[in-house]
């Protein structure tokens, strides 16, 4: 473990003497790495006083009661490791890298790593950085490859150094250090492609996974597991382990692993960054498929547009969604939701579900915006090229369910009433769909523990006796969810007249600033909502988690909202996941956590 250690250390403190403005540089299109091409998985940190600075104003802000413990610590540990050596030949404008050349190694002894160092130059680095005893233990053999011994961390080891003359590479072994001694091809930024390049080299922590190495490596391995899960899931299907799928379901699952395993297979590289903002902290995961390859042409397909609706939305409610995907994916997605089953001897309502689902595909679903609160209480609007038939296809499914059956995996006690042209408002024609929801019955079959867990979230995120109102104006559809329609009209007024948006929250025109404009699925969340619905799910795994302590209720957040956002961006060949934290949540939630753990049966 010591050896792990040192080389994170060193590469933690060999850009300390400072980072040289307040931007990174800007990312050329075929810039040469020092690392080599091969490697399976390099971490990057963009200079520790970067890093430094901006974690010290993140946790000043964020977590001021936290903040000068954290720094105390952090800088006494950087105090002991650096007596006796001097930082002079350490670069402060490049980057460090720690680099895993091949994954097996690390579960075969010593890992085939190193850390590359940026130096003013070799000797000088050997010179200053090293302490007096390491320099004694210095032995250059003249392969180009240096070694010391260090006692840093109490138990003695070897360290293999090279001159990149840039950097220095650090290596636990001897033979990944003649690597780098001898001939190797480098990796460059044109390679990774000038999205993951760029979100590489910019973020203050970065990591590269090399997935065009690791298939070639483990591609047989991979396509195994593949095989063994697609079997298990056939197995699970036909001795019912699956409660509530039907073929449609279960097809769909494996619709959607094979296209994850097809990714796996087709994705050249991905990139996890972390960037500490003065705001927040944004985490991005981006992957680059394979030009022509069966997940490239999806990708390309589903290409995001600009999100402008969500924020139209009534404020004052918890979670806000809007998502713009292809007919492929909005399908798969709605028949994976069980949104409308029947009961198993119901051959004739399946039938009629399956034809009325199927309608609804072919109106041409184009979005969805919604904004939900707990219990039971939302709007959702949606585009669609035939708005009408859409309509029609959603409340003729509703009559299809047959008492027992489930309406979004919950399990209904009598068969849903609908009421077609209930109601006329605006230029809205609406449904009224009334639902009575049996929830221990859709608990029955849950494990104890967990059977009185979800019961209880099922009682307070939704209304056993519940009411819709579905209408269209022969553009849209709008959803109504609501204690009664007094309620639901003044929740549409609100939204039709742009009164009191989510948008003029200074919170959510935060988050929303630090996400990209353009984007398939848009998420954001209240920060209380977001913890509410976090901890709602660890109690319901709590009897089955050995040694998780029993929450108690989530109080509520004093201060301005914050909002957590999520953003899905398909584009080209790359597929990007980021997210935003701001302060104000960090803040906020960290509080809320505290009171949580207080409370431990």
């Amino acid at each position: 473990m010591s050896r792990y250690l040192i080389v994170v250390v060193v590469a933690a403190l060999s850009a300390t003497i400072g980072w040289a403005g307040n931007q990174p540089p800007s990312v050329d299109k075929d810039k040469p790495l020092p690392y080599p091409a091969k490697a399976h998985v390099v971490f990057s940190i963009n200079g520790y006083d970067r890093i430094r600075d901006r974690l010290s104003h993140l946790l000043t802000t964020a977590l001021p009661d936290d903040a000068v413990n954290i720094h105390r610590s952090v800088n006494n540990q950087i105090e002991r490791f650096l007596e006796g050596r001097k930082l002079t030949a350490l670069r402060k404008d490049a980057r460090i890298y720690v680099v895993f050349h091949d994954l097996e190694s690390v579960f075969e002894g010593t890992p085939s790593l190193a850390v590359l160092v940026p130096v003013t130059s070799h000797q000088e680095f050997l010179d200053s950085f090293l302490t007096d005893l390491e320099r004694r233990t210095l032995d250059t053999a003249g392969d180009g490859v240096g070694a010391i011994k260090s006692g840093q961390f109490g138990e003695e080891m070897s360290l293999f150094l090279v001159d990149l003359k840039q950097y220095i590479a650090i290596a636990l072994d001897r033979h990944t250090a003649e690597g780098y001694a001898g001939k190797y091809t480098g990796a460059t930024t044109e390679m990774l492609g000038s999205d993951l390049a760029e979100t590489f080299l910019k973020a203050d922590l970065a990591l590269l996974i090399n997935l065009e190495q690791i298939n070639q490596q483990f591609g047989e391995q991979i396509r195994a597991f593949r095989g063994l899960t697609e079997f298990a899931l056939q197995q699970a299907a036909q001795e019912g382990i699956l409660p509530g799928f039907g073929k449609q379901q279960v097809d769909a699952i494996k619709k959607l692993l094979q296209g994850a395993f097809q990714g796996l297979e087709d994705c050249q590289a991905a990139v996890l960054s972390v960037e500490l903002h003065r705001e927040g902290i944004q985490v991005r995961l981006q992957a680059r498929f394979m030009e022509n390859s069966p997940s490239a042409k999806w990708v390309s397909s589903e290409s995001s547009k600009r999100v402008t609706e969500l924020g139209k939305l009534p404020a004052g409610l918890g979670h806000y969604t809007q998502w713009r995907l292809g007919k492929e994916a909005s399908d798969l997605f709605r028949t994976l939701s069980l949104e409308f089953v029947t009961t198993v001897d119901d051959e004739r309502g399946a039938k009629l579900i399956e034809e009325h689902v199927k309608d609804h595909g072919e109106a041409g679903p184009q979005g969805e915006w919604s904004a939900t609160a707990t219990p039971g209480i939302g709007i959702a609007v949606s585009e669609y090229t035939d708005a009408t038939k859409a309509h029609r296809a959603i409340t003729k499914a509703y009559k299809a369910v047959a008492a027992g059956g489930q309406v979004r995996s919950v399990v209904v006690k009598t068969a849903p009433r609908v009421l077609d042209d209930a109601v006329k408002h605006r230029g809205f024609t609406f449904s009224e769909i009334r639902l009575n929801y049996d929830f221990e019955a859709t608990v029955a079959s849950l494990p104890d523990g967990v059977r009185e867990q979800t019961l209880e979230m099922l009682k307070r995120t939704l209304r056993d006796k519940t009411d819709l109102w579905i209408g269209s104006d022969e553009k849209q559809v709008i959803t109504l969810n609501a204690l009664d329609w007094e309620s639901a009209q003044s929740l549409l007024d609100q939204y039709l007249d742009q009164k009191s948006t989510v948008a003029a929250v200074k919170g959510f025109q935060l988050t929303r600033s630090q996400l990209p404009e353009e984007a398939a699925v848009l998420y954001m969340a209240e920060t209380h909502a977001a913890i509410t619905s976090l901890v709602d799910s660890l109690r319901s795994m709590g009897e089955m988690i050995p040694g998780l302590p029993r929450l108690g209720s989530v109080k509520p957040i004093k201060g301005p909202q914050s909002f957590l956002g999520l953003a899905i961006t398909l584009k080209g060949e790359i597929v990007s996941v980021t997210a935003f934290v701001p302060n104000g949540a960090l803040s906020g939630g960290r509080k809320v956590i505290e009171e949580l753990f207080k409370v431990i049966d």
